[in-house]
């Protein structure tokens, strides 16, 4: 399935957002655990620091799209919903429950933190198999950007 303009963009402005950063990374698509039984989960953008912090962002364009089946990964330190600001605005006035994630508003041009991400206690096996992910998702794109060249 391809993706929104409107999630390119925010993927795009995440990326741009923690190149910024002083020692902070991310990795877009970040796949946890192994296809099986037990099954995985993707998270759509992953960021990490030096400080050993992991933040888990989840990309929604609509209302529909919060609403649908596929599953919402939170799995980081911190967690966060990224979303249009027309659609924040919709959550917050519906009051819909976020559970202890943080909503993050993006007008077009730059993020807005709505509230905030309540800290989760990762333990140190989740640890690395966020970390083999993000590796995995940073290969995968290294990869992709020097064979389309």
């Amino acid at each position: 399935m391809s993706k929104t303009k409107q999630t390119l963009e925010i993927e795009q402005a995440l990326i741009k957002r923690t190149s910024d950063l002083l020692g902070c990374y991310g990795a877009l698509e970040v796949t946890i655990g192994r296809a099986g039984p037990s099954g995985y989960e993707r998270c759509d953008y992953v960021e990490f620091d030096t400080s050993g912090e992991i933040r888990c962002y989840e990309i929604k364009v609509t209302m529909s799209d919060l609403k649908s089946k596929n599953k919402l990964s939170y799995l980081g330190d911190k967690n966060y919903l990224v979303v249009p600001a027309e659609l924040a605005d919709k959550i917050l006035n519906n009051h819909y429950n976020l559970g202890g994630v943080g909503l993050i508003a993006f007008d077009g041009k730059s993020f807005k933190s709505l509230t905030r991400a309540s800290k989760r206690n990762v333990s140190i096996g989740e640890r690395v198999e966020l970390l083999e992910g993000i590796a995995k998702s940073a290969c995968r794109g290294a990869s992709k950007y020097y064979l389309d060249r």
